[in-house]
């Protein structure tokens, strides 16, 4: 995820967070109610950016393999959520 950009977005799915995945070594702990990914826990690679990067591309290939499905079943998605469109924000940013 680019760290600079003024949109937290998960760097999973690229749903618009509440505040930045991770800032510095430090992650938000959240748990991404798009794609159910909990930072600092599912992507904990001490010391290891890149390896933090290879988790996102695992998870989001089996969030896509699996469906794209909405992970929380306490937050409802956005009106007119789109997974398409979702992903490509993170596209866009590589």
């Amino acid at each position: 995820m680019d760290t600079m950009s003024k949109e937290p977005l998960c760097p999973v799915c690229g749903y618009l967070l509440h505040a930045p995945a991770w800032v510095g070594d430090l992650p938000s702990d959240d748990i991404c109610p798009s794609c159910g990914i909990q930072f600092g826990y599912a992507d904990a690679a001490p010391g290891s950016p890149a390896r933090r990067q290879e988790i996102y591309r695992a998870w989001r290939r089996n969030w896509i393999e699996g469906g794209t499905k909405w992970h929380s079943t306490a937050q409802d998605p956005p009106a007119g959520w789109d997974q398409v469109k979702q992903l490509q924000r993170i596209q866009d940013r590589s």
